[in-house]
């Protein structure tokens, strides 16, 4: 079958629901010419349905940044400290005595290079992480200034830009999402509209904002739905999308194919370095590309499939040499159906060499 055909599709959604993690699944694929996608969806889940995008919002801050640079309005290498209000850097980095937060740059925020702490992996008085504490639904709200408060005083992992390391933290992309927010004069929600979701005519993608919205699709956690409003309508720079697998596509569609900034230039730019945590892939400057083990396809490797994961089971990849892009949800907060979804890509990618 083709992986474009819509038996294909179908077949693909229906395989990602067969583990046991996976109660709904929705895939959307796509090949490089303008033929229309096609998009199936299994288990509780179904092809229209909205859901919580997390961390592929990422890429929605990747474009915002690029665009103003390649408008001039600011530069990679900028610190900072140059574009945040002054009461929100001070001493966020601190080693040895040494305040190095005038050394973060914008480059190091978005390729995960800024060494800062990610309060989401942050340890409580009991010991629990926050993401283990929101994984067993204690629903609490984390914005910015939360953040700052709780990382102050936290020893970074290294110093910014250290060669060779990087750390996932979604810190930085509550900071790039502040800049973000002052250097356009709009909050994230009506700039990411006005410059994304417009111009693709995207009707059903949002950021979440209102706690009471229950449109999307809730999300599982193991065999348990888990409810966290307040934490989700906080995350809007690191994980607020709420969206479909149609219109996620499309955003990935468009970013891979240029249409908001010059993306060969882009890409000879990416500095890929390898993280275990949350999962294991590389990250570059603002993206991310899978780690894909030889044994997979030995005669035929599969190379790059770049793109975001996001912590509640959304994807969005592109793979540039089968021109194909995938974008959905397997709705499992605990990575447990990540590895449904990258089997179906990767069954996509060899159905199109054939």
């Amino acid at each position: 079958m083709s992986p474009l055909s819509e038996a294909f599709v179908q077949d693909c959604a229906a395989r990602m629901c067969r583990s046991r993690h996976v109660h709904g699944a929705v895939i959307a694929i796509a090949g490089p010419d303008p033929a229309p996608a096609r998009v199936a969806a299994g288990g509780n889940l179904r092809p229209e349905s909205l859901f919580f995008a997390a961390s592929t919002t990422k890429l929605l801050v990747t474009i915002a940044v690029m665009r103003l640079i390649e408008a001039g309005r600011i530069a990679l290498d900028d610190p900072i400290v140059r574009h945040l209000p002054d009461d929100v850097p001070a001493g966020l980095h601190v080693m040895d005595g040494v305040d190095r937060t005038g050394e973060i740059t914008i480059r190091h925020l978005i390729s995960s290079q800024s060494g800062l702490p990610d309060y989401f992996s942050l340890k409580g008085k009991d010991g629990r992480t926050e993401m283990a504490r929101l994984l067993a639904g204690e629903d609490s709200a984390w914005p910015l200034e939360r953040t700052l408060a709780a990382i102050r005083g936290i020893r970074p992992r290294f110093a910014p830009g250290t060669p060779r390391k990087v750390q996932y933290s979604d810190t930085n992309y509550q900071l790039l999402g502040r800049m973000l927010e002052r250097l356009s004069g709009q909050d994230l929600p009506g700039l990411f509209a006005s410059e994304i979701f417009a111009p693709l005519g995207l009707g059903h993608s949002y950021i979440y904002t209102d706690p009471a919205d229950d449109r999307p699709a809730p999300i599982h956690a193991g065999p348990r739905v888990v409810h966290l409003p307040h934490y989700m309508a906080s995350i809007t720079a690191e994980g607020g999308l709420v969206t479909t697998a149609t219109d996620l596509l499309a955003m990935g569609r468009a970013f891979f194919a240029g249409r908001f900034f010059d993306i060969d230039a882009f890409l000879r730019q990416q500095d890929w370095r390898m993280l275990f945590l949350p999962g294991q892939f590389w990250f570059g400057m603002g993206l991310e590309k899978l780690w894909t083990p030889w044994f997979w396809s030995p005669l035929h490797p599969v190379r790059d499939i770049m793109g975001f994961w996001g912590q509640t089971g959304a994807f969005v990849f592109h793979h540039p040499d089968s021109g194909l892009t995938f974008a959905g949800t397997v709705n499992q907060a605990n990575g447990w159906g990540h590895a449904s979804a990258l089997r179906a890509m990767l069954r996509a990618i060899r159905a199109a060499r054939c």
